[in-house]
């Protein structure tokens, strides 16, 4: 594409040599003309390309890995099913982080989120990891590190002036004289770049106590848990800011937007929440839907947004559950994360859906691979579920350096070698001088799928 953009500027200058050439009054000054020519043709061809990578259509490269839909279409065999290494990032060092239902034998922290704040308002090429934990009264903390592979230390410990770590506390935190029969919470976040708006999105899920209101005033569903959105331009200030609308105050606790409310269909009718949200590489944003049941049953979805603030869910939902056909387990489901596989032998993008699923009472999750172009019809891995793990309760955050993936569960951190060719962009033949995919090829190209979405109701 880049020698089809630069072609008419060879054509150009060829054209005007000849004039020059050819005219006996000008010809004095053709010399002289056409290296001035030259050097416009080559200053234009030089500039084209980076023009490109700037508007992010035709640059070379990877995906965006602050997009969170990884990279992989240039592996040369398929996605590895173990991992090489594995860590713990975090610790339940903080007061919030306990669950105030109780006070002591409680740790859920984990939920991983991670970006590299490389755009946007001051910039500092650092890593961020927003967490949680899945028990009242959780809000949304914050870690930063100066690697991929951290050490990543919380907020209070960096500031002095900070007594917690949190970005986003629930409004009923402190809860004071624990424990308390307050189900109030944040969790689940999930953090992504949103070029068009120069804005960071951070998607997470909330408890609405106005619920019984939310189903008498006509809302989809049951309003059990729904998830919100926040916004943030600068990532080193740690101000987000939660879209609300007081519009809403009735039936939704705190003026709240739920951007994906439960649904009438049950199989999101009580619960929206743990959604793993991405852009795909045509540009599409990808709601990798969990859905619960008011019979507690909880099953996998899809829904797309042109913007990430409406979304419109598959007509199709659940794609992934329980009786699909799949062979799969008959317990709990959990979205994790998706990958780019590249153009499939039709010419469609083709995608790695990487998802937990759980035998029935046991509440394990299997890591499942399986693979889709459409998002509707996913075909399981053949070799079976993978051998790291178990998976977590929430989203993995995925992101690659190189050959390496690293994979953000819990309160861990998995380290996959990815079979690629020694071409692939940041990769070397040292290991670890890998560069981010962060500041390669984003997309911006708008692409609806085949399949007819409809509002999520």
């Amino acid at each position: 594409m880049q020698i089809i953009y630069a072609f008419p500027f060879f054509v150009m200058a060829v054209i005007a040599c000849v004039i020059f050439l050819s005219t006996p009054r000008l010809r004095p000054h053709a010399l002289s003309t056409t290296k001035a020519l030259i050097r416009i043709v080559l200053l234009a061809c030089l500039m084209v390309p980076c023009v490109i990578n700037l508007k992010g259509g035709e640059a070379r490269g990877l995906l965006d890995c602050n997009l969170r839909c990884v990279d992989l279409s240039d592996l040369t065999s398929s996605v590895p099913l173990t991992v090489d290494a594995s860590s713990q990032i975090l610790w339940q060092t903080e007061a919030w982080e306990h669950s105030t239902f109780e006070t002591t034998g409680n740790d859920s922290v984990g939920y991983p989120s991670v970006v590299k704040n490389d755009r946007g308002r001051n910039a500092d090429n650092k890593y961020y990891l927003y967490y949680a934990h899945h028990g009242p009264c959780s809000g949304i903390g914050c870690a930063v590190a100066d690697s991929i592979q951290g050490p990543y230390r919380k907020l209070a410990s960096l500031e002095t002036n900070r007594s917690h770590s949190m970005v986003l506390a629930n409004p009923h935190y402190p809860i004071v004289n624990p424990p308390v029969a307050d189900p109030s919470h944040y969790s689940s976040p999930c953090v992504i770049w949103n070029e068009d708006e120069k804005l960071w999105f951070m998607y997470f899920h909330y408890y609405n106590h106005y619920h019984g209101a939310w189903t008498a005033g006509g809302g989809a569903g049951f309003g059990h848990q729904m998830t919100a959105l926040a916004t943030c331009s600068d990532l080193a200030s740690h101000k987000w800011t939660v879209l609300k609308d007081p519009k809403m105050g009735k039936v939704s606790v705190w003026d709240i937007v739920p951007v994906l409310p439960t649904t009438e269909k049950k199989w999101m009718n009580s619960q929206s929440s743990y959604h793993a949200i991405q852009r795909l590489a045509n540009g599409q944003w990808l709601a990798f839907l969990r859905g619960t049941s008011v019979d507690q049953i909880v099953q996998l979805g899809f829904a797309t947004s042109n913007d990430g603030r409406k979304w419109d869910c598959f007509r199709e939902n659940p794609i992934i559950h329980q009786n699909d056909g799949g062979g799969g387990l008959k317990g709990n489901y959990r979205p994790y994360f998706l990958g780019y596989l590249g153009k499939g032998t039709a010419g469609a993008d083709k995608y790695l859906l990487v998802w937990g699923e759980s035998p029935a009472g046991s509440d394990v999750p299997r890591i499942t691979y399986g693979y889709t172009t459409t998002f509707r019809d996913v075909q399981r891995d053949s070799r079976g579920y993978a051998q790291w793990g178990p998976g977590s309760d929430g989203p993995i955050s995925p992101w690659r350096e190189g050959n390496r993936l690293y994979l953000f569960s819990g309160k861990h951190v998995q380290v996959m070698t990815l079979p690629v060719s020694s071409k692939t962009p940041g990769t070397t033949e040292k290991e670890g001088q890998q560069t981010s995919c962060s500041r390669l090829r984003t997309h911006k190209t708008r692409t609806r799928f085949a399949m007819p979405p409809v509002t999520c109701l």
